[in-house]
């Protein structure tokens, strides 16, 4: 079993962008980034690591290595609970940001980008 509570959001983001390649070329063509995230974990001595291409003719989310930021536009720091949090809507990515919870190195003009593409894959909540 996975320390790393963000893993089953990656393992999404991978899962639409291999299947729904109409959905995987829109955000490509919105977004023309290759973002690196970091992801660290009070479970794990080491964090995660994370390169979302939407650059490519074929969109992808591989695991990568920490030092792996060569054609990376944008790369996002944040804690595993956090990443979670924003994923299922519960936080503010502005508010982390402000607050110093999550850490932004690039071209923040592509930041924008990342909701598009949590919001792609964001579970659908419920009506009763």
């Amino acid at each position: 079993m996975s320390t790393f509570k963000s893993d089953a959001t990656f393992d999404q983001i991978a899962k639409v962008l291999s299947t729904d390649k109409q959905l995987a070329k829109k955000l490509a063509k919105q977004t023309q980034s290759v973002i690196l995230f970091h992801i660290k974990s009070k479970k794990s001595s080491q964090p995660k690591h994370w390169k979302l291409d939407l650059k490519s003719d074929s969109p992808s989310l591989i695991s990568a290595k920490d030092n792996d930021s060569s054609s990376v536009d944008l790369e996002i720091s944040v804690s595993d609970l956090d990443f979670k949090k924003l994923v299922d809507g519960k936080a503010n990515a502005q508010k982390l940001f402000l607050g110093g919870k999550l850490k932004v190195k690039g071209d923040v003009s592509k930041a924008g980008a990342i909701e598009k593409v949590l919001s792609s894959v964001r579970p659908v909540k419920a009506k009763l």
